[in-house]
């Protein structure tokens, strides 16, 4: 045993030095001695012996390294002349070739049995062919992904967001991993949020412009109005596709700062991307200023007949703001084909409540809860409604609202949860408190959970709680972005007295 063992391993090392020492007698032929035979024979075929094989235990096994070793009745013999005697590369690269194949299937039934063993989600296809290694961290990922979900569902978050962490450390390629870290540590670790978007933006340029919005949407539900003023004067020009989106973004932040240097900086910004927004920005500049007059004569220039959509909406919520009713409907009535229906009831909403035109009000309200809609398609006209109803609160919409929302019986899902945490908030400004607790009840019956977060939102409208600000509660709803701009607009600060309810 101990010889076939030391036999072993000359094999292992006579391969790769005697075929070197033969390659280098076939280049120096003439000039060197052969290597392997023995110099005291005659150095011809089948009689001349083997140097190289007399240390081995068993002479024979040199065959494996030369198979120019031959029996003879004279014993072990060399098959060729001196001159002949040549390497056998062949048989040492299907040696150490089968051997590295062996050792390399053996460690992946190793690793592929181990992983499965701890239930990673993988194919032994993923561990065995190099081209799909990248496999092996993302299956771990969605393994934690997994482990992270039954931990969220459960109540165990400060559990599921280590999961999420080790998901995203195993593979940092996961988008949706990143993005779900991202979004929960908005409310608790806001500065490890804006990381995490920061890089998304810059590892996936392909969702830059979706990670943006999303990003300025936890920056806007916790009322960082810098940052996100600053990342809408961005997107305003890298982002041309949606850039209607942002600059009304950038309207509404820098009216909250009170600061107009962005816009400014819009203003003289010369890149092509900037043009379509100029005379939209001098109009803001008088309004802000108090010059009604000047910001009138801006407004009634010809606006170009290919602006953006948005700066139809904006002029009409400016001559709305400078109490022109008649001309601001007029914008919408002529430029509904741009702006299209959801914005142009929106605004029009907005300004008949604005003018006290209750009858034109009514019948708005009136034809959007009268469309022929059923499920996903009325979710939109509910959120019209939610953020009018914030802004405006009034009692006897409030009801309409809801006793269409009923006679549609939409359940609280995925899709849903947004619209119906609109219809909590419009109840809460409203001072509903009977509606407010029901629909508060209904959604933890159907969540199946206590859902502390919706008592947070209770405590507000009840006037309960400490917080003062919809941003103590805003970062834990998945509001349509319309209700967030309306909760900012309706409660900035201190919890103003609820609205008595309207009469018809």
């Amino acid at each position: 045993m101990l010889g076939w063992l030391v036999d072993f391993f000359r094999l292992a090392w006579g391969l790769l030095y005697w075929n070197t020492r033969k390659s280098l007698f076939r280049l120096r032929r003439g000039r060197m001695r052969c290597p392997c035979q023995s110099a005291s024979d005659s150095g011809r075929a089948l009689e001349t012996g083997c140097d190289a094989c007399l240390h081995w235990a068993k002479p024979a096994r040199f065959k494996r390294v030369c198979p120019l070793l031959v029996d003879t009745p004279d014993g072990l013999r060399c098959s060729a002349d001196r001159a002949d005697v040549r390497p056998f590369w062949n048989i040492a690269g299907r040696y150490y070739g089968g051997t590295l194949a062996a050792i390399y299937l053996v460690a992946v039934l190793g690793v592929f049995g181990f992983l499965r063993s701890i239930g990673y989600p993988i194919s032994i296809v993923h561990v065995g062919w190099p081209g799909l290694w990248y496999r092996v961290p993302q299956a771990r990922g969605w393994f934690f992904v997994e482990r992270a979900n039954r931990a969220f569902a459960a109540g165990k978050t400060s559990e599921g967001l280590l999961f999420l962490v080790n998901a995203y450390e195993f593979d940092p390629t996961n988008y949706a991993v990143g993005m779900a870290l991202a979004r929960h540590y908005q409310l608790l670790q806001p500065g490890l949020s804006d990381n995490f978007f920061i890089r998304l933006m810059h590892d996936f340029p392909a969702h830059r412009d979706a990670t943006a919005q999303d990003w300025y949407r936890s920056l806007l539900a916790r009322g960082d109005f810098g940052k996100a003023a600053q990342l809408a004067r961005t997107q305003t020009v890298a982002d041309p596709a949606h850039a209607s989106v942002w600059i009304r973004a950038l309207l509404f932040t820098t009216q909250r700062l009170n600061d107009d240097k962005l816009l400014r900086e819009l203003l003289a910004d010369n890149a092509p991307e900037a043009r379509p927004w100029r005379q939209l920005l001098e109009t803001e500049f008088h309004l802000r200023a108090g010059r009604k007059a000047e910001a009138r004569a801006v407004l009634r220039r010809p606006w170009p007949v290919q602006a953006p959509a948005y700066t139809f909406c904006y002029q009409a919520s400016a001559f709305a703001a400078l109490g022109d009713t008649f001309e601001a409907l007029d914008v919408l009535g002529t430029r509904e084909a741009v702006i299209g229906q959801t914005a142009r009831y929106t605004l029009e909403l907005d300004i008949l409540a604005r003018a006290n035109s209750r009858p034109l009000l009514v019948r708005d309200v009136d034809r959007l809860l009268s469309q022929p809609l059923r499920g996903a398609e009325f979710l939109p006209t509910i959120v019209l409604m939610c953020g009018h109803l914030v802004r405006h609160p009034d009692a006897e919409l409030l009801s309409r609202l809801i006793t269409r929302v009923n006679q549609e019986r939409i359940p609280f899902d995925n899709e849903s949860a947004g619209v119906w945490f609109s219809l909590i908030c419009a109840a809460g400004s409203a001072g509903d408190q009977a509606r407010l607790h029901t629909m508060v009840t209904q959604l933890k019956q159907a969540a199946r959970s206590s859902f502390v977060a919706l008592d947070a939102v209770e405590s507000f409208f009840r006037g309960d709680s400490a917080a003062r600000r919809a941003t103590s509660f805003l970062p834990i709803l998945p509001l349509p972005l319309e209700v967030t701009y309306a909760m900012l607009e309706r409660f900035p600060g201190t919890l103003p007295a609820s609205a008595p309810a309207r009469k018809p």
